[in-house]
């Protein structure tokens, strides 16, 4: 019996080529976009759960307030290991991570050398034997007891080794670092999963430098990670964790008043990625936000595949409506219909997954550079993506195969067999429903992709404060010592150079330093103001573009100004001085020291649009980090050369490494172009399956009324008429759609719009553009069929009368 049926399916679906064809295309991309969405999906959840103990490592979270300003922080205290191992008994261990832009740690850059050049090398991190009880990072050669135990001794990943001894078993060579350090390799492990909140390839023993010896609880920065034993109160401890901390801070009453707290907070490793908005993460997570929104996507566009197969099914009941209807005559009961149908629904889905797995594979390199992921199909996907593909296949060819078969199979054979069918278009909740639904998906991702496209052109166009155009910084400057200067001095003086200043920190750059100013000399922690606090030269405002408000700019003149600031309108804000000018401030940096403000300048973006502005304040110092040019935009790459041709007279055997600052504050928000890409991907892709099941409605609608639209045209009626009575009563349900998706995706939107500081308002016009859009989709679509029924001619559906 299941024999004749699959034969009787391929006969029916052979004899019916363009609906299967557009059955088959409907389904296959909205399984391969469901596909695609799933692995990104499934690839987000799965970070650091390669740990085999990742469901008892916790990290140490500092949520703190001070003096009305709120933040969280992913890194806590250095003496926490001493202070908590032996003392608690629900924790097994404790692990350690100091990244090197810890603000416990002096800023440093690190450089390997590799035969006759010194190559920059960013990930970088220093770390304990511990981290080896704690994570599961297999080690290939060397004993992970013991390997970080001794001063200047180094873990490193399989690639670097590779990268500079080609072979893995290199325990016991050594690398020279910044021409100054030489590490023993005591280990070689595994390269870390891409799944992983941090992922490194040099771990260099903490004793290896003299702030390892500095156990002070003002020293923060560190990532303190721990691993409990089962069945541990992670509350309970959270809050013992936190008397700890308050004990030892620096004035334990400061946590009692003005509405300030200090809160540990036990992070579980996995939630890291995707649900931690701590400042200083090791590395730049995910939004959960994204995978429920993409989750939810992937379901409606499967959705809408399915309905577009119930749709085009009904679609071809007239034709096939005389076959049920002999069926039916010759004795076949409805239960065989329905088992037909349903056969030929779940042959479809079949033809239209193989095909699926087919595109998704071949769109998964496109996929990956809009999505910034490595995805791929691999033996461990195998396991579980191929019984899933099973179950859509059952699954959504029964969904797919239902309504058409139990509405095909319903039909009386007398009424039937007379052409008389059951009921039309106008007739039909579901249909109208299906439609509404479809369409209502379709507006949302329109409007979504609308309000996203219009906020990343609001952060490209926004005026931040400082011009970022045509700004060359080259990097890594320090290594020139103090040359450095020489070198500034070179690049001024050549032809296209506007200005030039030398500083590591440029307001888009991932460098920054926060320290404490104080209005008093004595230091009392209740009126700390915290502020960014960096080394600038006479010439950095000038560069940058940032505008002076008042006051002066330094001066090479004053000799003063080796205790001179320059503040931001936000520091003003929180000093509570109207004229801050002359006024000094405090800092607490081995001993006291005092700055005078000698001017104050516009507030300037130099953190993501997403903060407020916060307090900066620019010192008069040295700082031999980077060096930021303007230029003139004239033959860019011929001065690129020329900087790079000083660069290698100074310093032959370091790389030469630049950016333009515009390119780096792109770089600030990629996550969110990417976002803005892929939603413009599935909103084209979701329209362009809605459009297939309009067109099967439009068709089922024009054979519905095929003998109404003969008897109007031999009555006069124009094409026209014929197209507008066709298409008005799909255009309502459009609009119904309109009214239901359109509050639904601004408050949605809206919500979105909550994570950035600085953004957009949701315009009118935007609802307005994005129902338009869909209103025309939907005639273009519909005038196909309307037109095609309105040209025919009428003899040929009156003749049987």
């Amino acid at each position: 019996m299941i024999r004749n049926y699959i034969k009787t399916a391929f006969r029916s679906l052979r004899k019916n080529v363009g609906f299967t064809a557009i059955n088959v295309l409907g389904l296959s991309v909205g399984l391969a976009t469901c596909l695609l969405i799933v692995l990104f999906v499934a690839d987000e959840l799965s970070y650091d759960k390669y740990n085999t103990k990742a469901d008892r490592i916790f990290r140490l979270t500092e949520n703190v307030k001070l003096n009305g300003r709120e933040g969280s922080y992913a890194g806590s205290g250095e003496p926490f290991k001493a202070a908590l191992q032996g003392n608690f008994p629900e924790i097994e261990k404790i692990a350690r991570i100091i990244p090197t832009t810890s603000l416990f740690l002096s800023p440093q850059k690190f450089f390997v050398r590799n035969r006759n050049e010194n190559i920059q090398e960013r990930n970088v991190v220093f770390s304990e034997s511990d981290l080896f009880d704690v994570f599961t990072l297999p080690m290939i050669d060397g004993n992970p007891a013991t390997s970080l135990n001794e001063p200047h001794s180094a873990v490193i990943t399989e690639s670097t080794a590779k990268k500079y001894f080609n072979k893995v078993n290199v325990v016991g060579q050594t690398l020279t670092i910044n021409d100054t350090s030489t590490y023993k390799i005591t280990g070689v492990i595994k390269d870390l999963p891409s799944q992983s909140h941090f992922r490194y390839d040099f771990f260099l023993s903490f004793s290896s430098i003299p702030e390892s010896h500095q156990h002070g609880w003002g020293f923060s920065g560190v990532h303190n990670y721990l691993l409990l034993k089962p069945g541990a109160n992670v509350r309970k401890l959270e809050a013992e964790l936190t008397k700890v901390d308050e004990k030892n801070s620096f004035n334990p009453s400061v946590w009692t008043s003005n509405g300030n707290y200090l809160k540990i907070e036990l992070k579980p490793v996995t939630d890291i990625h995707l649900r931690s908005l701590s400042l200083y993460e090791l590395d730049k997570g995910g939004s959960m936000q994204y995978v429920y929104i993409f989750s939810v996507i992937s379901v409606f566009i499967l959705l809408i595949a399915c309905v577009n197969f119930m749709n085009l099914s009904t679609a071809r009941s007239a034709n096939r409506a005389k076959e049920v209807g002999v069926r039916k005559v010759l004795g076949s009961t409805r239960k065989y219909l329905i088992a037909q149908f349903l056969t030929e629904s779940v042959l479809v889905t079949l033809l239209a997954t193989v095909i699926a797995v087919v595109v998704a594979w071949m769109l998964m390199p496109v996929f990956n550079q809009m999505s910034g992921k490595t995805l791929a199909f691999t033996s461990q996907s195998a396991i579980w993506l191929f019984p899933s593909l099973v179950v859509v296949v059952l699954v959504v060819g029964f969904l797919a195969g239902s309504y058409p078969a139990f509405v095909l199979s319903a039909f009386q054979p007398i009424e039937v067999l007379k052409g008389k069918l059951a009921t039309g278009f106008k007739g039909s909740f579901l249909r109208g429903f299906l439609v509404v639904f479809q369409f209502s998906i379709s507006i949302f991702l329109i409007i979504g992709t609308l309000v996203i496209y219009n906020q990343l052109s609001f952060i490209h166009n926004k005026n931040l404060g400082f011009d970022r155009s045509q700004v060359l910084v080259v990097r890594n400057t320090n290594v020139l010592g103090k040359q450095a200067k020489i070198l500034k001095q070179e690049i001024s003086r050549m032809p296209g150079v506007v200005n030039a200043t030398m500083s590591l920190y440029t307001p888009t750059g991932q460098d920054r330093n926060m320290t404490g100013l104080f209005p008093d000399q004595i230091i009392d922690i209740k009126k700390d103001m915290l502020t960014e606090f960096w080394p600038v030269d006479e010439d950095y405002i000038n560069t940058m573009g940032i505008k002076l408000i008042s006051g002066r700019n330094f001066s090479t003149q004053m000799a003063t100004d080796s205790a001179a600031i320059i503040v931001n309108e936000a520091f003003v804000k929180m000093y509570g001085e109207k004229n801050p000018l002359n006024k000094t401030v405090y800092r607490d940096s081995y001993g006291i020291q005092p700055y005078h403000i000698v001017g104050v300048v516009k507030n300037f973006n130099f953190s993501s649009l997403k903060d407020k502005i916060g307090p900066a304040a620019l010192v008069y110092a040295d700082d031999y980090g980077a060096i930021s040019v303007r230029i003139k935009p004239s033959n860019i790459p011929a001065f690129i050369d020329q900087v790079q041709t000083k660069w290698k007279q100074l310093a032959p055997n370091h790389q030469f490494t630049y950016s333009f600052m515009d390119e780096d504050f792109d770089a600030t928000y990629r996550s969110e172009q990417r976002i803005g890409q892929l939603f413009i991907s599935f909103s084209a892709l979701a329209i362009l399956i809605a459009c297939l099941g309009l067109f099967g409605l439009a068709a089922y609608a024009a054979e519905q009324r095929n003998k109404e639209i003969g008897i109007r045209k031999v009555l006069g009626a124009s094409v026209t008429t014929i197209v507008g009575m066709l298409s008005k009563d799909f255009i309502k349900l459009v609009f119904i759609a309109i009214l239901i998706s359109s509050p639904i995706a601004w408050f949605m939107m809206n919500k979105w719009l909550q994570d950035f500081a600085y953004r957009v308002n949701i315009q009118w016009w935007v609802l307005a553009i994005a129902g338009a859009v869909a209103i025309l989709i939907a005639f273009v679509t519909i005038s196909f069929q309307s037109i095609k029924a309105a040209l025919a001619n009428p003899v040929k559906s009156l003749k049987s009368e």
